[in-house]
């Protein structure tokens, strides 16, 4: 009896074992192309940058990737790649502070016009701002976040009904984004199932 109960829980250890390789096998070389379509976008002239929200501090200030986001956003207007920006973000639930009024105070004081900043304060994920970008239908739009999070953004805005969409991401990269990536990559097949515009 006892070496039956052993060889059953063997033989579901190696079953579990086997599916877990399996899913590796899956999910490994998908994340390996969500990471390249990230640090392999390059961003087309457009109407629009849309800069996504991401943690501020409790004093208002942009926490490290958010600045690498505005900051790549105001190199692309600059260069003259977009004409109008667009800043989504959430009113932090914990903090109350509104990312996307922080956001466009942080662009305004690097001399971008007030009036060239669209703000959105209702852009509690991608989803929602892709969403909103599409009411306003802009021509064309770069979406601008971190590498690990390009694909899924564009997929959002084009499945929102936006027809030109590129990406644009800060060139920086640290080990905890692996973890990120890890989350997007299975986030796009949930994206993919259940967003309709």
């Amino acid at each position: 009896m006892l070496l039956t109960y052993r060889g059953m829980i063997v033989q579901r250890l190696r079953r579990g074992l086997i599916g877990v390789l399996v899913l590796l096998g899956l999910l490994l070389p998908w994340m390996g192309w969500v990471a390249f379509r990230g640090v392999s976008a390059v961003p087309v002239r457009s109407e629009m940058a849309v800069i996504l929200g991401t943690a501020v501090t409790q004093k208002g200030e942009p926490r490290l990737a958010l600045r690498e986001r505005l900051e790549e956003g105001l190199r692309l207007w600059r260069a003259g790649l977009v004409r109008t920006i667009m800043v989504s973000g959430a009113i932090e639930s914990d903090n109350h502070q509104d990312e996307a009024r922080i956001m466009a105070d942080w662009l305004m004081a690097r001399d971008i016009p007030a009036s060239v900043i669209i703000v959105d304060s209702h852009g509690n994920n991608t989803w929602l701002t892709a969403l909103h970008v599409a009411r306003l239908h802009p021509e064309g739009v770069v979406v601008v976040t971190q590498w690990f999070h390009v694909l899924r953004s564009e997929w959002a805005l084009r499945r929102a009904g936006v027809r030109l969409v590129s990406g644009g991401a800060p060139c920086h990269f640290r080990m905890a984004e692996l973890w990120y990536l890890f989350r997007d990559s299975v986030a796009l097949p949930v994206y993919v199932l259940t967003k309709a515009p």
